[in-house]
């Protein structure tokens, strides 16, 4: 057996005391599938020597660490260091209905533009389609140098049609700059099965924090591996831009001075909420025989503006519709209804990434209340108030959590202590979104 293999075997974590010098850093490693560093340098401002634990870990062979993950976006290898920030471009709605326009019919360009060489013609084409980037890929946008390695083009010639196309509206330049080869993935630590089989035979041996081993879940199946650049797509969007955009904004969240981290706190929880069949769709009840799950993207403790503990919890909707929204709303109010006492108060944060998207979840939150408005039986007996911030907001404020950020609207919860609450998920077909945007 090696040195290290031995060390690993005979680490105690320092479970075998009533404070483990081990329990921040354990904490955050098995309530989040990858801490990737924001989240560990947030975490190591609330719990001095975090870092320092991730890394004896880390030495030990208990925890898997993995470097950043730098790729040059224009040939999707990877790379050492990441170069300069650059301006960005995408196509306006007018640019994306000419590319539609010359995808099928080339001609359509040479009409708009009756100086375009016939021997330029499929290049330039090629130029602005490069620029027409739908999803994640528009939210990064390309750049001159990238669009003009695609169009198989001299830099000058493409920067004097993008130069034409930004005058004639068929571009946009982006606000925020990235770098063609750069960070996809920040670097970040996981969990191994050997850490998951030591903790457990610590606990066994010593049997000091009772209900620990589940806490964690220790017997997991799934174990997570290294992160593959083959996944990352055209301007660097991947599968991952979710996992570590959440990651920031909860980090910036941690931060707060109204965070309380010493109580509950998860990233993507796996809530099971049990529910019966409703006329309307999926009624929440103790003791229902079918289920509906519940997984946000976060759930925490912060302090309200009267001093007592709330619930917190975090919808990073990089994609999702606001019909997806309503739905989380109604699958909070559930989860309110049947996990906690009347008294506790829960606030569920919407984080978008546009000032547009915020001003359509702002309506939506607005909708919503006017619904339970009618509506109190749908309501649990807690105070719920629903909150909504975009991405570059949060991530300038001083204090994420602070009412400043935020858009909000408290849920009416109906002065009649005697109406019987029974929050439902409402089928599409039945669902109050309709009444209020599906008939738009």
């Amino acid at each position: 057996m090696s040195t290290s293999n031995f060390l690993a075997r005979a680490e105690t974590f320092g479970l075998e005391t009533a404070e483990p010098w081990a329990m921040p850093a354990l904490r955050l490693l098995f309530t989040t599938p990858r801490a990737y560093l924001p989240i560990v340098q947030a975490w190591d401002t609330r719990y001095p020597g975090v870092k320092d634990s991730l890394d004896r870990l880390t030495g030990l062979g208990l925890v898997a660490y993995q470097g950043p993950v730098i790729v040059d976006t224009r040939t999707g290898q990877l790379a050492e260091r990441a170069s300069r920030r650059v301006t960005r471009y995408r196509t306006t709605e007018r640019g994306r209905k000419l590319a539609q326009a010359v995808r099928e019919d080339e001609r359509v360009l040479t009409d708009m533009y009756p100086r375009v060489a016939e021997h330029t013609a499929t290049s330039i084409i090629t130029l602005l389609l490069a620029c027409d980037l739908e999803h994640s890929h528009a939210t990064y946008g390309i750049s001159i140098a990238h669009a003009c390695a695609l169009a198989g083009i001299k830099e000058p010639l493409g920067k004097w049609w993008i130069a034409r196309w930004l005058q004639d509206g068929v571009l946009k330049k982006l606000d925020q700059t990235y770098a063609d080869v750069r960070e996809i993935v920040p670097e970040h630590w996981r969990v191994t099965r050997a850490l998951c089989r030591q903790v457990s035979d610590v606990l066994t041996t010593f049997d000091t924090h009772p209900g620990l081993d589940m806490a964690f879940r220790l017997n997991r199946s799934r174990i997570l591996t290294d992160i593959s650049p083959a996944r990352v797509g055209l301007t660097g969007a991947s599968d991952f831009d979710h996992d570590v955009t959440c990651q920031r904004i909860l980090a910036k969240m941690l931060a707060s001075p109204s965070a309380h981290t010493d109580s509950l706190f998860a990233t993507e929880p796996r809530i099971v909420l049990p529910a019966t069949l409703h006329r309307e769709g999926l009624a929440f009840a103790h003791g229902a025989a079918g289920n509906v799950t519940y997984q946000p993207d976060a759930e925490l403790r912060e302090v309200g503006a009267n001093g007592t503990l709330r619930r917190c919890v975090l919808e990073y909707e990089r994609f999702q519709s606001r019909r997806d929204a309503w739905s989380h709303i109604e699958r909070l109010l559930g989860h309110m209804h049947l996990s906690t006492v009347p008294s506790e108060a829960a606030v569920l944060r919407f984080v978008v990434n546009s000032t547009s998207r915020e001003r359509s979840y702002v309506r939506l939150i607005e909708a919503f209340a006017d619904y339970v408005l009618d509506h109190p039986e749908r309501m649990p007996r807690n105070p719920v108030t629903l909150a909504v911030s975009s991405t570059p907001r949060l991530l300038k404020a001083a204090d994420a959590l602070a009412d400043q950020a935020w858009f909000r609207v408290t849920l009416p919860n109906g002065a009649d202590p005697s109406t019987a609450r029974t929050p439902v998920l409402h089928h599409d077909e039945f669902s109050p979104y309709q009444d209020y945007f599906g008939r738009n």
